[in-house]
């Protein structure tokens, strides 16, 4: 196993890595100093998965290796919003998804996603 590094808070890493798999922990839109980065769901999703992409480069997969995304968004009515976003980022290849109505996330955020890549064993 491999530990990315320690996430903005000492209790958790950003992700992990064992025998092939990456999983990426749960990431809202928000910078290295803890503030909401954009107003609307657009702006927050993009934020939110450009970060995904950055971690999941630290980890030496891409979204082409997501093999499974959550998504937990605290208003379902603007679930086609962050489907426009998140269809953005990704390639031909399409992670399965689970999508959750969430009532309240962290500092009144609008979206977070996690995820799961896999990468063949070295």
């Amino acid at each position: 196993m491999s530990d990315d590094k320690t996430g903005p808070e000492p209790f958790y890493s950003l992700a992990r890595s064992a025998t092939g798999f990456v999983f990426v922990s749960a990431l809202g839109p928000v910078n290295e100093q803890m503030e909401v980065v954009g107003a609307t769901m657009e702006e927050q999703a993009r934020a939110c998965m450009e970060t995904l992409g950055r971690v999941l480069d630290s980890q030496g997969v891409t979204f082409d290796d997501l093999v499974c995304v959550d998504v937990f968004l605290t208003d379902l009515e603007e679930r086609d919003a962050f489907n426009a976003v998140y269809a953005s980022f990704l390639g031909k290849r399409k992670p399965a998804r689970r999508l959750y109505g969430a009532g309240s996330l962290f500092k009144g955020i609008k979206v977070e996603v996690t995820g799961i890549a896999y990468r063949e064993p070295e």
